[in-house]
């Protein structure tokens, strides 16, 4: 059979691929964070697959739960961020003054979940936990609200109610005879005025109480309930970073402190950029991050295996042959240079699953064109893939790696566009710190040496450049490597994977 009849990689994008659970590779993170009572982040780059994991564990959760434990997965796609900022707690630390508002989103979430499992089981509703349910249901005026009512137009009708200043009492009829008057309320009106923000918090806050409490007489919490929330970014770009970041370090307090408040038995699990979480005013950021967080990272191994588990699936669907290894999908074991068509891929890749996926669709589809080439004078039946067309694949692809990295970077490091320019105006693969120097001053920046190393370390950070260490003569980059720390040295390289976008040439080219 030819094999461009059967081969495909699936989609680059998870949210976009209807079949992701059909061939899903788990490299272990999940069961990581679930077997752990500590853990709840869930930290990678851009493309490293976070969506993948969260919309996989949503179709799949009886693979990684208990038999009765309950998930909500929440992505945050078309969310109204911006209500986050009206309920904001003005005399918090800024990392803590959006924690008030998640910690509502996340109990009402939690009673919402644990409501509706005693119903469908039969057991009885405990008191506490059957006020709280009417309490919801007397404010959103559903029968059980959803996250968009929660943090929206309703919510803003709040700021309208006046609740005793001690909070409702649970015991007391207090809820029958609650009251809200004047209608649904504009975001602007309540942005305008700040005695309706300010009743607003209280009113949270006073809510809030009366939530704890009723989940605090059902404790442990059986079924446990986890809480996974994706696309928390989805507002981070050039006109809403400053906000997103305040909303962001926000839900990791408010998860944070219900993980340990509840004692596991409810799990925030939070899949959030890595490079996102650095730039959060968090306190100690760092202490967080290697207690509970688990970095999704891959290596030479699962990243293969992961490739291989897509294309296998589309093989069976095709009775044809499990592929064993990737090299075997090409017609020669060896390019130019003696280099393995999997070695020459890896290279070029920044051991993400989103660059094998995308390399591996830019070959098929650029031999699919050679195949139905209108000038060919015969038709080709092709076996396997053609190891020379990897050269000709190369140059889209690393156009679209360089476009990612700076989606990625772009907000909250723009000075990645200028660094771009300035290696490619270098022109070599080899760069030094001078010559770095020297192009920004081209430019008209003047780049003290201090500077230019912080960019050197940042480029280093993520796998843009490379150095060898010490007598080594392996050119080392943190993708590869990621125990190796920036050092300054004479010479850096350009990863291979942008070579061709930034249209560089080997120094002896240049000679």
């Amino acid at each position: 059979m030819d094999i461009l009849e059967w081969i495909d990689v699936g989609k680059i994008s998870a949210e976009r691929d209807d079949q992701l659970s059909e061939y899903f590779y788990d490299n272990g993170v999940l069961t990581r964070v679930i077997n752990s009572r500590s853990l709840f982040l869930v930290l990678g780059r851009k493309g490293a697959g976070k969506t993948a994991v969260f919309k996989y564990l949503s179709e799949n959760p009886s693979k990684f739960l208990g038999r009765d434990d309950q998930l909500i997965s929440l992505s945050f796609e078309d969310y109204n961020w911006n209500v986050h900022s009206l309920l904001i707690n003005r005399d918090s630390a800024e990392s803590l003054a959006y924690k008030q508002s998640w910690r509502f989103v996340l109990l009402v979430e939690v009673i919402k979940a644990h409501v509706q499992h005693l119903e469908a089981s039969g057991a009885v509703i405990p008191m506490s936990l059957a006020k709280a349910k009417k309490l919801l249901q007397k404010l959103f005026d559903e029968p059980i609200p959803s996250i968009y009512s929660i943090v929206g137009r309703k919510l803003l009708s709040l700021s309208r109610l006046s609740l005793p200043k001690g909070g409702l009492d649970l015991e007391s009829g207090e809820i029958d005879s609650l009251e809200l008057n004047g209608g649904e309320v504009s975001f602007d009106t309540v942005q305008k005025d700040t005695s309706l923000q300010d009743r607003l918090s209280q009113n949270i806050e006073n809510i809030i109480r009366l939530l704890e409490n009723a989940i605090s007489q059902c404790q442990p919490l059986k079924p446990r309930i986890y809480i996974a929330f994706d696309r928390v970014d989805e507002a981070w770009d050039d006109i809403s970073v400053e906000s997103s970041k305040k909303v962001i370090a926000g839900l990791i307090s408010a998860a944070d402190s219900i993980n340990a408040q509840y004692n596991a038995s409810i799990r925030p699990i939070v899949f959030l950029r890595e490079d996102i979480f650095d730039v959060l005013s968090i306190n100690d950021a760092n202490k967080l991050r290697e207690d509970c967080g688990a970095l999704l990272h891959w290596d030479r191994d699962s990243l293969f295996k992961l490739v291989l588990q897509r294309i296998n699936f589309f093989a069976e669907q095709n009775k044809v042959e499990k592929i064993q290894d990737l090299d075997t999908l090409f017609d020669k074991k060896e390019m130019r240079q003696r280099t393995r068509p999997s070695n020459y891929l890896l290279k070029r890749a920044m051991m993400r699953p989103r660059d094998l996926i995308c390399f591996m669709r830019r070959i098929i589809d650029t031999m699919k064109e050679r195949a139905a080439d209108p000038f060919a004078e015969t038709t080709e039946t092709f076996t396997a893939l053609q190891a020379e067309l990897i050269y000709d694949a190369e140059p889209g692809y690393s156009e679209w790696l360089k476009q990612e990295l700076l989606d990625e970077w772009a907000v909250q490091f723009p000075d990645i566009r200028k660094l771009f320019d300035a290696i490619q105006n270098i022109g070599s693969t080899n760069i030094t710190c001078d010559q770095l120097i020297g192009e920004f001053g081209k430019m008209g920046t003047t780049l003290q040496r201090g500077e230019a190393l912080r960019h050197l370390r940042f480029l280093f950070d993520n796998s843009i450049i490379g150095f060898k260490s010490g007598a080594s003569t392996i050119w080392k980059y943190k993708c590869f490597y990621p125990s190796q720390g920036f050092v300054e040295t004479d010479d850096y390289r350009v990863h291979d994977g942008i070579v061709r976008s930034l249209n560089l040439k080997e120094p002896r080219e240049r000679e």
